[in-house]
């Protein structure tokens, strides 16, 4: 059976499709008695559509403006 650490480097190639039959097994066997690595999973599974989401949302003008007007300040005192 598999650790934690084992499962959660797994993951990606899991999701992909591209574990051996006797890998996924494995992981199944570990997913089904660790909570913490299902929530993991969970979340895993979920970071790609968040991330969409949080790029298609549009800063506001203001903030934006505020932000450069920092950055460019920040830059210049560094230099």
């Amino acid at each position: 059976m598999y650790t934690c650490k084992d499962s959660i480097n797994l993951l990606l190639d899991f999701l992909d499709g591209e574990l051996t039959p006797e890998d996924t097994q494995h992981l199944r066997e570990h997913l089904q008695g660790c909570s913490p690595c299902v929530d993991f999973l969970r979340t895993y599974r979920a970071t790609p559509g968040l991330c969409k989401k949080a790029l298609a949302q549009k800063m506001p003008q203001e903030m934006s403006t505020k932000l450069t007007e920092f950055l460019r300040s920040k830059i210049k005192s560094a230099s």
